[in-house]
């Protein structure tokens, strides 16, 4: 029952971060909205195999199947900063030539 209030509590926010997600890649590809959907899209699923892919080699060959919670924590982390980054380099003033 835990499991599956805690799939509920991770899923809802994610599934609902989607629409946004899309939308702003939309407005920000104007010219061509559909094709930056589908790179925004490939890219949802590129990570999701190379989340498989890595997790697979960390119980494989790596140190463990405990250690795939500090990894999961490291790429989250990677991927906040990332964001971060963009977020402030999107809202900083444009240098003019």
């Amino acid at each position: 029952m835990l499991a599956a209030v805690l799939a509920l509590v991770l899923g809802v926010p994610a599934f609902a971060i989607i629409p946004g997600m899309q939308m702003r890649v939309m407005a920000t590809a104007a010219s061509a909205p559909t094709l930056a959907v589908a790179v925004n899209a490939s890219g949802f699923q590129l990570a999701a195999a190379f989340a498989g892919w890595l997790g697979g080699r960390i119980i494989a060959d790596g140190p463990g199947l405990r250690s795939l919670y500090l990894v999961g924590a490291l790429l989250t982390m990677a991927g906040l900063a990332i964001a971060v980054h963009s977020l402030r380099r999107e809202r900083r003033p444009a240098l003019r030539a």
